[in-house]
């Protein structure tokens, strides 16, 4: 996947590099437009969904933690 991503940005790359300096020249020859598309009717699907209560709190609690000592040679 490495390889593949790296091989398109290279392209990407030279294609950019082309089109700046000149080498390549796009020019469009015919304009385009979007398909025409009607929806009509249609619902959305209904769902239920059955939670779990969390609840968040505080609370105060003792923990002992070892003691370091460091002693230079």
């Amino acid at each position: 996947m490495r390889l593949i991503g790296g091989l398109l940005v290279i392209i990407l790359l030279v294609l950019a590099g082309g089109i700046a300096t000149g080498f390549i020249d796009l020019q469009r020859t015919q304009s385009g437009s979007l398909p025409e598309v009607s929806v009509r009717g249609g619902s959305l699907p209904k769902y239920e969904a059955n939670v779990a209560k969390v609840e968040v709190g505080t609370r105060n609690e003792t923990v002992e933690v070892p003691t370091v000592d460091v002693r230079k040679p």
